[in-house]
């Protein structure tokens, strides 16, 4: 799954998770990670960690020593197949009658209850073999009870008989409302990680997957989609009404979370080519657009059934853009969902993409379907590689610096996010915690740093025993579950090395290393020192890392021309190393790790004639940026103009390759920054009027915002003439992320006529209602007291659901201006039926502090039956009693 953007960034923040590196001139928008998956985890950026009555490591139980670690839960029979009857009367009243027939085997043992999740519905009976059986229904389990004993070995099946009532989860229903007129009424599941138990009564874990059928009976003109193939589409009666019946089955079997339903009306744009049906259903009226947004899925099936050595598995692969999605997308077997406004208009072309999700979406048919994670601890098997192979797409269509690009964005993610050490802090692969969102969102988060471990094992491996490696993983585990080990075993087994090092370090412990580097040229002996220290808490259970990085000398021989290459391998595993490198000649350029062998943090010292020439000469983009980043962060004094006007060598350099039309977006924009952090304002709002891609437009303007508060560099004169610059580019004439930029600009700047312009701005529609998020942002900048009442519009129903998220956030940081207000408008929207607004607003009434939101949290946790609510609920309030205790 790929989350989008999400609201308040407080915990893991997505922030850790990095966008998607995009195609020169676009936004590839996702990860975001992306499931939809940025990422991820959205449903609980606002709770509380559960870790507080744990002992530190959340292992276990303080008072009663009892094990807090989780472990999926056993599989007393073999489940084979489900059909699910739906009967929908009225698609504006969130009522359906169902009957489930569920076929198992009893494993090992006679059985004389089985106990199933089934949250908030109403059971009427079950059914065996024509007998009522006995049962009881909790709200959260249904447990059945059969005497005698089913026998084991022996299939068995069982008919349930039920009422789905306005679920608060799991079955989304979005009826008509005047809020959106003309907008049809729909449905769409999520099933991920437990609420699929919220529609139909199932074992709702990763570790067991079986069949499915959905037979439902909608209302005339409304269009049905499940998993796998329709059987058939059949007229139906009932009551004097018209209505039509769907038969979907899914004959491999997957497992429950992945079970879809989709009901609405659409425009329905078939992109595939060949035996593979791949329809994509849109809002009325945006069929046209579908070519454009999805018309390279068919390009994507076949790169990665090459890369895989695996055809794609499943009968069809439709994407599904649906209303009051919570996240980016996704991936239900064969059918993956999308967001809302993941349809891209003509005008959002300039700028936008949505390869980065619908790549990572399509790679979760075969990471996440075909293989399952067994538990949540090993959800990174799924997203991981989901993220990754979004890299390989890059690598494929776009190059091998759209690849490093991407790694490169990925290994910055883990680096700034995975601060902790064990044992207080859980690894990417670890049993602790207390609900499975959790596991989504670790500082070692599994989208990031899961795809750098296989980065890692490529790099590691080479090409063809890695590749080799993942095609023996997906022969021995398709149409099963997996955990981390059974990875390992087939890279072992076909690459030959032992790699449980690898693994525990990377996967089992928290973490990154952080390395302080450092090279003595020593002339008299013809020697290249390099001193490595390991400066992350080092102690038992964080032992040094194991590492294994390639040191690129270029050297300038005088008899040759250009730059010779001699590639070194450095290899320790404890705190601190030397290395002696005898060389013919002073390098010019010592690059360590230009490809991305080892995701680390990496501070190294050279002298700024080594940076220049690497930022040069470097022999990858990932050498060339790492010396951008060096250059921008070398101290700001000798950032001043000589006598002639010149601002130095290191300066122009920048400026030159950040103004180079040829080079990759992603150095250009490092370049960028770099000049920000040491100053260059001007030079960086020239960027402005050079021909770039929207995206180095925009990495200019945020460079600019990010550094306007610094008094030392910019000045009254500074502001203003930022200012008329972002004014420039706030029209409609201009890409939309442009426009949202310096929306943006123009609300830190802080300028006279800010509020008008941005108050105007808030009037045009754009792609993903960028511009008008842009200027709701700006206006919690501004903190002009008009803003609030503004921005709180924004808030109501008939916003766009990820505005309203927007809106919400805003009027926190600007509820000093009328604090009953901004209470009085936000409070209520805990109850809201959008998940994003709910969890949005129950983070609003933590960060606002008002002790009414106790009251008000409480009230609501009282009437809330599904646990997934209830967690982000019960964190609210501990996060919120733990404040006002501390009066904060």
């Amino acid at each position: 799954m790929r989350p989008h953007t999400l609201p308040r960034l407080a915990a893991l923040p997505l922030a850790a998770l990095p966008a998607l590196a995009g195609e020169s001139a676009r936004i590839s928008l996702g990860t975001s990670w992306l499931c939809g998956h940025e990422a991820c985890m959205e449903s609980h950026l606002g709770a509380a960690s559960r870790l507080d009555s744990r002992d530190p490591t959340g292992r276990f139980d303080l008072e009663t020593g009892r094990d807090l670690l989780n472990y999926p839960p056993s599989r007393h029979v073999d489940y084979d197949h489900m059909q699910v009857r739906l009967f929908i009367a009225d698609m504006n009243e969130p009522v359906a009658q169902a009957v489930q027939t569920l076929r198992f085997t009893p494993i090992a043992y006679p059985l004389s209850s089985l106990t199933l999740d089934a949250v908030g519905l109403n059971i009427a009976r079950v059914e065996h073999a024509g007998r009522e059986l006995a049962f009881t229904s909790d709200g959260q389990r249904l447990t059945i009870a059969f005497d005698p004993p089913l026998p084991a070995a022996e299939p068995a099946e069982i008919v349930t008989t039920y009422t789905i009532s306005d679920p608060r989860n799991g079955l989304n229903w979005t009826p008509e409302t005047p809020d959106w007129p003309g907008r049809p009424a729909q449905i769409h599941t999520q099933g991920e990680p437990q609420t699929s138990s919220y529609w139909f009564p199932c074992h709702d874990f990763p570790n067991e997957k079986l069949t499915t059928q959905l037979t439902v009976t909608v209302p005339e003109g409304f269009l049905v989609s499940a998993n796998g193939r329709l059987l058939s589409r059949q007229p139906a009666e009932a009551a004097g009404r018209r209505y039509e019946t769907f038969d979907w089955l899914q004959d491999d079997p997957h497992a429950n979370y992945l079970v879809t339903l989709v009901v609405g009306k659409f425009d329905v744009v078939d992109v595939g080519r060949g035996d593979i049906p791949m329809p994509v259903y849109v809002p009325p009226g945006r069929g046209p657009d579908v070519q454009a947004t999805y018309g390279r899925t068919a390009d994507m099936v076949e790169f990665f059934e090459q890369r895989l050595d695996e055809p794609y598995p499943w009968d069809q692969y439709a994407q599904l853009v649906v209303w009051n999605f919570a996240w980016g997308g996704m991936e239900n077997t064969s059918a993956t969902t999308m967001y809302d406004t993941a349809i891209l208009s003509p005008d959002a072309l300039v700028d936008h993409d949505l390869e980065g999700l619908i790549s990572h979406e399509l790679a979760h048919q075969w990471f996440g379907d075909l293989i399952t994670c067994n538990s949540w601890e090993h959800i990174w098997l799924n997203e991981g590689f989901a993220t990754y192979l979004t890299a390989l797409w890059w690598e494929h269509s776009r190059g091998n610096d759209a690849y490093q690009a991407q790694v490169r964005a990925n290994f910055d993610s883990v680096i700034n996010a995975a601060t902790g050490h064990a044992p207080e802090t859980p690894a990417m692969v670890s049993k602790v915690w207390s609900g499975p969102w959790e596991t989504f969102r670790r500082q070692n988060n599994p989208y990031p740093h899961g795809a750098s471990v296989l980065h890692m094992l490529r790099r590691r491996l080479g090409d063809d025993a890695f590749f080799a490696g993942i095609a023996e993983y997906v022969n021995r585990r398709r149409l099963q579950t997996a955990e981390t080990r059974d990875l390992r075993r087939a890279m072992e087994e076909t690459s030959g090395e032992t790699l449980e090092r690898f693994f525990w370090q990377w996967c089992e412990r928290p973490g990154v290393p952080r390395l302080d580097v450092s090279y003595d040229w020593r002339s008299d002996s013809h020697v290249l020192a390099v001193t490595v220290e390991q400066t992350q808490h080092i102690d038992g259970p964080n032992p040094a890392y194991a590492i294994d990085v390639p040191l690129w000398i270029g050297t300038r021989a005088p008899d040759a021309a250009g730059i010779v290459w001699t590639q070194v391998p450095l290899s320790f595993d404890t705190r601190e190393a030397t290395f002696e490198i005898p060389i013919a000649h002073e390098p010019s350029i010592v690059a360590l790790d230009p490809d991305l062998h080892v995701l680390a943090d990496l501070d190294i010292h050279q002298p700024v004639e080594r940076w220049l020439a690497q930022l040069e000469h470097g022999p990858t983009l990932a050498a060339r940026v790492q010396a951008a980043r060096a250059l921008g962060d070398l101290d700001t004094a000798t950032t001043r103009k000589d006598d002639d006007g010149d601002w130095g060598e290191d300066l122009n350099a920048l400026n030159a390759w950040a103004m180079a039309p040829d080079a990759h977006d992603s150095l250009r924009i490092e370049c960028i920054k770099a000049m920000a952090r040491r100053g260059r304002l001007d030079a960086v709002l020239d960027q402005l009027n050079a021909p770039s891609p929207p995206a180095v437009w925009v990495a200019a303007l945020d460079a600019v915002r990010s550094q306007s508060s610094d008094s030392d560099r910019f000045d009254d004169d500074d502001r203003a003439y930022a200012h008329g610059v972002a004014r420039l580019y706030v029209g409609a004439d201009h890409p939309i992320t442009v426009r949202a930029a310096a929306l943006r600009l123009i609300g830190t700047l802080a300028q006279d006529d800010a509020f008008p312009i941005l108050s105007t701005a808030l009037l045009f529609d754009s792609q993903h209602d960028a511009v008008r998020q842009a200027a709701i942002e700006a206006l919690a900048d501004l903190d002009d007291p008009r803003a609030l009442p503004l921005v709180l519009e924004h808030a109501a129903p008939s916003a766009d659901s990820r505005t309203r998220v927007t809106a919400i956030n805003a009027a926190v940081r600007l509820r000093r201006h009328d604090p009953e207000l901004a209470y009085d408008t936000i409070a209520p929207l805990v109850r809201d039926r959008q998940r994003r607004t709910f969890l949005a607003a129950g983070q609003a009434l933590v960060d606002i502090a008002d002790p009414r939101g106790l009251d008000a949290l409480r009230a609501f946790r009282a009437q809330v039956g599904d646990p997934d609510s209830q967690w982000s609920i019960d964190g609210w309030i501990d996060a919120l009693s733990t404040k006002l205790d501390q009066g904060e």
